[in-house]
């Protein structure tokens, strides 16, 4: 019962924190603001977030989750990473055109949601849901099994952000268009010699 109270009160505050800050925004919402919405005393919201960007990590965190759940089997079958890639992109953008503001506070300080390494704020979980891609594709064969996975990851990350924030500065952009310019480069890198991206993955790793 105990145990049922909490997750109750978490996913609460959770929501409440997001119906706040899309109507109010980031700066606008204030932890203050927060426990009196989400009636709950102040102390209590700190016994279970530190801070507003920790609330924002957990919804983004269970928001991959569950696109990871629903998601997985259709990535499973298609025939390339390439695919994958653009799938997981695909679906991507459709949840960020949804939810501009979220997206905005991800892309704006990546240090909170994947470069750093904080006790207090946990990863979104994007970046494991990519080492999965590219560790399916060294065992398939089309991804260079001479790159550590976490370089391949890292390499597109970088990609998966600068799209975001070059949408995020002019959003009348297709957002999958971005997205999709940046895998094809880094797929086949500037080799003029690689007409198509799916037919190696190398790019720019090597």
């Amino acid at each position: 019962m105990r145990e049922r109270k909490k997750e109750a009160t978490k996913s609460n505050i959770l929501k409440t924190t997001i119906d706040l800050i899309n109507e109010y925004g980031f700066s606008g919402t204030t932890m203050q603001l927060i426990a009196e919405k989400a009636d709950v005393a102040l102390r209590t919201l700190y016994n279970y977030f530190p801070s507003k960007e920790s609330i924002v990590a957990t919804y983004m965190r269970d928001v991959v989750d569950q696109e990871r759940e629903e998601n997985w089997a259709l990535l499973l079958e298609l025939d390339t990473t390439y695919e994958r890639l653009i799938l997981f992109c695909r679906k991507t953008s459709e949840w960020s055109t949804v939810n501009p503001i979220l997206t905005e506070i991800y892309a704006a300080d990546p240090r909170n949601y994947y470069y750093a390494n904080r006790d207090d704020v946990p990863r979104s979980g994007i970046d494991e849901v990519v080492a999965k891609i590219m560790e399916m594709g060294q065992r398939m064969g089309d991804v260079t099994g001479s790159v550590p996975v976490e370089v391949l990851v890292r390499q597109f990350m970088g990609v998966f952000y600068l799209s975001l924030l070059t949408w995020l500065g002019d959003p009348t952009q297709d957002l999958f268009d971005i997205f999709k310019n940046g895998i094809d480069i880094l797929c086949r890198g500037i080799n003029a010699n690689i007409a198509e991206p799916e037919a190696v993955f190398l790019g720019m790793f090597c």
